[in-house]
């Protein structure tokens, strides 16, 4: 059948796409060039993930000077972003290494330059080993966790079959928790085997304190990380450690500066790691509520370790129109499930552009979210077409529903596009 000249000027508006088809939060006619697009001249598909560049760039600098302050390394881990251009500008900003979750996530990693990945996570399966192993005849390095003999006897075979020594950290876990040895006398058993395996290095012992909770948190962290030290002190005395010096890391996006205040009697003796993923984006909830502790921490504990300036700020906001105004003071918007995280709280209203330009004085609360949708009650009635500008909280569960995010400058006007994956 002869095509029409619609369906011809379709396709050959498809063929020079730079973006693939589908693709939200991109131009309308899906070019990455030229830039200099503005997120109010209506150029843009919204809804649209945006990062401001300024923010980034604060708290980039900002954890790598809590990092220099606290005598700790930096392995961030990558599964907040998943954008392997933000992993080489960490490393760039002297992280150690990159922490991942799984193998693909691993690839990811090494894809953006990452010479040194941490896969916080026990190994399983040939096919995941098989990734690793070809990592390693790459040329990076990657360090493993384990928590049972099991698992470590498999790893060992199948890295023995292909002539290469495994590192790996001993994982500690606590009771009701997630995976880790439970007990020290599993610890101890584990490293011994560990070491014994000629296939297998062991570097030192990993832990995760994010899953202890309640009234008296911080004072069962800073117990449980001192006796993870004292364990691993133990373990280097029996000469189980196959490293110049041993590694014991820890530390997710809350509990950061109590992890490394715990640990810094051991900075000489360790080489201590700190695995915080969420600073770099931030958020305006679960974590702008965390890092307000670790202020309050710091002044109350009359520590210095958070004295470097500007706080961490959060970079992400969605950009969405209201597309319905059904009831009044109720406005739908154009954004969802799809879109943003909800497992933390509702996107929170920041500001509302209309015609271009700022409108003041109204204030709107998010009420219940859908799919696509999203309903909101303001004190004042919005309108149809208005740019509503969202924050969200636990920016991982926002970003990982977006395979392009746009970074902008504080004039609002987009200088590229960063690629997740997710």
């Amino acid at each position: 059948m002869r095509e029409t000249k619609e369906h011809l000027s379709i396709n050959s508006h498809l063929h020079r796409r730079d973006f693939p088809i589908g693709t939200k939060g991109v131009p309308a006619d899906g070019r990455l060039e030229p830039y200099g697009y503005h997120l109010l001249d209506e150029s843009l598909l919204l809804p649209i993930a945006v990062l401001n560049e300024r923010a980034l760039n604060n708290n980039l600098n900002w954890m790598a000077q809590f990092a220099t302050q606290s005598h700790v390394k930096l392995a961030p881990h990558g599964k907040t972003t998943m954008m392997p251009a933000l992993f080489a500008q960490q490393m760039a900003h002297g992280a150690w290494g990159i922490t991942v979750a799984t193998v693909a996530q691993a690839q990811a990693a090494a894809m953006s330059g990452a010479e040194r990945i941490m896969l916080a996570n026990q190994l399983i399966g040939k096919a995941n080993m098989a990734v690793i192993a070809d990592l390693y005849r790459q040329g990076t390095e990657v360090i493993v966790w384990a928590d049972n003999e099991q698992q470590l006897m498999a790893t060992a075979a199948y890295f023995a079959e292909q002539n290469i020594v495994l590192k790996c950290l001993v994982e500690i876990g606590v009771d009701g928790g997630r995976c880790g040895c439970r007990s020290e006398e599993q610890v101890k058993r584990l490293a011994k085997l560990a070491h014994a395996l000629p296939n297998i290095a062991l570097q030192g012992i990993a832990f995760y304190e994010g899953v202890i909770g309640g009234e008296s948190a911080e004072h069962d962290i800073r117990e449980f990380v001192t006796k993870n030290a004292l364990l691993l002190s133990q373990i280097a005395d029996r000469e189980w450690i196959d490293a110049p010096t041993p590694i014991i890391t820890g530390a997710g996006s809350a509990w950061y500066d109590v992890v490394a205040d715990a640990l810094h009697p051991w900075s000489e003796q360790f080489e201590v790691i700190l695995r915080p993923g969420c600073y770099l984006i931030h958020d305006k909830g679960i974590y702008q509520d965390a890092q307000n502790a670790v202020a309050d921490r710091a002044t109350t504990a009359q520590r210095v370790t958070c004295s470097v300036g500007q706080d961490l700020e959060s970079a992400l906001e969605l950009w969405a129109y209201v597309q319905s105004c059904p009831e009044t003071n109720m406005a739908i918007i154009n954004v969802g499930k799809r879109d943003a995280a909800f497992d933390a709280g509702l996107p929170h209203i920041e500001r509302v552009y209309r015609d271009g330009k700022l409108v003041n004085g109204i204030v709107c609360h998010s009420e219940k979210i859908m799919d696509q949708h999203l309903m909101v009650n303001c004190d004042k009635p919005l309108q149809v077409g208005d740019i509503v500008v969202m924050s969200t909280s636990h920016p991982c569960l926002t970003l990982d529903k977006w395979r392009y995010v746009a970074v902008c400058n504080d004039e609002l006007l987009v200088t590229h596009w960063l690629e997740t994956a997710f």
